[in-house]
């Protein structure tokens, strides 16, 4: 998984405050926690050099960083996607939450 640095270099971020530290942080633990909803819990842990999953996450951190406070339609379409699979990845994860209850 990519580092909070390698995070911020690919954002083009060359000034670096706590709330931007903070903000980018936030991003990329989401988009690595969409990514195992998406593709395995373990994805990080057996494929830990995959350059196509830095890649992706990368890129899921981009869209939930850039596009955060913006109302574009754009915007609004990307993260409409984000926001439709983290819905349905924790719906799952709650089913199998209340199933290992039972």
């Amino acid at each position: 998984m990519p580092i909070l640095e390698e995070t911020l270099d690919y954002l083009g971020i060359d000034y670096v405050d706590d709330a931007v530290r903070r903000n980018a942080q936030m991003a990329l633990d989401a988009a690595a926690d969409v990514i195992r909803g998406a593709v395995g819990d373990d994805v990080y842990e057996m494929l830990p050099d995959s350059r196509k999953l830095k890649e992706l996450t990368l890129l899921h951190t981009a869209d939930l960083y850039d596009e955060r406070n913006t109302t574009t339609p754009k915007a609004n379409a990307v993260n409409r996607k984000i926001v439709d699979s983290m819905e349905w990845q924790l719906k799952l994860e709650l089913r199998r939450k209340k199933e290992e209850l039972v």
